[in-house]
């Protein structure tokens, strides 16, 4: 199971993005950098209060769910159902044509072609189908979360879903329209963030294979959903899991003999997607490694 504890690099990734901790602060470190800064769990905003939701499990699944959709050849449809109510409302209405396992007309023939190939390498290198074990492969060191419960929508404009790493930014955040939505629920609307409600912040941890990641959750009917930026349409969110899977397949010589570390870095890869973050991938690492050598 996941725990609520932060290792330095992680602090220092959320510190960066400009997050509120959660907590009990270490008087030094808000001295200098204006943030709370604890060494106990993730990060949340300013507009949700720090709540133990005992959720960790049923989030543990949601991140399970998300990958195995994308390695799921007609899958794609049931990616996108796990999204937040307005994320997937715009990202279906956005197909110019076709469906969600039709793209343009497409029948996702780019991202069928590289589950396949993905599904082959896996089965030779780990002698197993794809279906991870949630409690081996979401370690403690992997991945960590915070819940709570929202206080106050206005406090959460432009900072909400969180910013999913260093270089992505907060593009396509909560507007000042959404928060007055999700504050008057009972006009209706999809927007899930009145007062009350459950939230989470999911933080990946910076590895050798990975610069560290922000995920961002509601509670809605039917569990937790992925929050992304609402900048993200169908194309794009079917682009990046494409390009994000074919770094793993180009990369393939460089999977770890660790089956379990093999579907963190999956993970890795599609929740990137998800939330339009830069994902460099094995091959890129490895680019960079070389060019290193030589100039040793």
């Amino acid at each position: 199971m996941f725990k609520h504890t932060t290792v330095l690099a992680a602090a220092c990734l959320s510190v960066a993005a400009g997050l509120t901790m959660v907590g009990h602060a270490v008087a030094d470190d808000q001295n200098k950098t204006g943030v709370n800064v604890t060494a106990e769990r993730p990060l949340l905003p300013e507009g949700i209060t720090a709540k133990d939701l005992n959720s960790d499990k049923a989030i543990e699944k949601a991140f399970k769910a998300v990958t195995e959709d994308a390695m799921s050849k007609t899958g794609f449809d049931n990616l996108v159902s796990k999204l937040v109510d307005q994320d997937r409302v715009r990202i279906t209405k956005s197909i110019s044509s076709g469906s969600l396992n039709n793209i343009n007309d497409s029948k996702n023939t780019d991202l069928n072609n590289v589950i396949d190939s993905l599904n082959g390498a896996w089965k030779a290198k780990y002698n197993q189908k794809f279906d991870m074990t949630i409690g081996k492969t979401y370690v403690p060191s992997y991945i960590h979360i915070a819940t709570g419960e929202v206080s106050d929508a206005n406090l959460l404009v432009g900072k909400w879903p969180v910013p999913a790493s260093m270089i992505s930014g907060n593009t396509g955040a909560l507007s000042q329209a959404d928060a007055n939505q999700a504050k008057n629920k009972n006009f209706g609307g999809d927007v899930n963030l009145e007062k009350g409600r459950n939230v989470a912040v999911v933080q990946f941890q910076t590895t050798q294979s990975f610069s560290g990641l922000n995920a961002s959750l509601i509670h809605e009917a039917g569990g937790w959903k992925f929050d992304v930026p609402n900048t993200l349409d169908a194309k794009k969110l079917y682009d990046n899991v494409v390009r994000n899977l074919n770094s793993l397949d180009k990369s393939r010589a460089n999977w770890p003999d660790d089956v379990d570390e093999g579907y963190r870095r999956f993970t890795q890869a599609i929740v990137a997607a998800l939330y339009d973050a830069p994902y460099p991938g094995e091959a890129v690492r490895s680019t960079i490694g070389t060019a290193e050598e030589k100039h040793q």
